[in-house]
């Protein structure tokens, strides 16, 4: 007698239950063997030293242009104009 259908029902109709019990093989323990990390030889190059001299002159610069020019809020706009000391005459102009 040939009979069509799963193998997962019974002649008579009702649903076999699926437990299928595999062991699983586990993986024989293996302890991690880590190298080192590899570190390049680098040689050490000090900073710079922080100068005080180096910075002034910086700021005596500064000090210098800015005597040369004003600043102006514009007539109708929020910002503020940077203007030379020959033009400050022409501001509200």
């Amino acid at each position: 007698m040939i009979v069509n259908g799963s193998i997962n029902y019974s002649p008579s109709g009702r649903k076999r239950k699926t437990h299928r019990k595999v062991k699983k093989v586990q993986p024989a323990f293996k302890p991690l063997n880590q190298p080192k990390p590899y570190r390049r030889e680098t040689i050490e190059y000090p900073s710079q030293p922080m100068m005080g001299v180096a910075s002034k002159a910086q700021e005596d610069y500064k000090k210098e242009v800015s005597k040369g020019y004003t600043l102006a809020p514009a007539y109708n706009k929020g910002a503020y104009q940077v203007i030379s000391t020959e033009n400050i005459k022409h501001i509200g102009k």
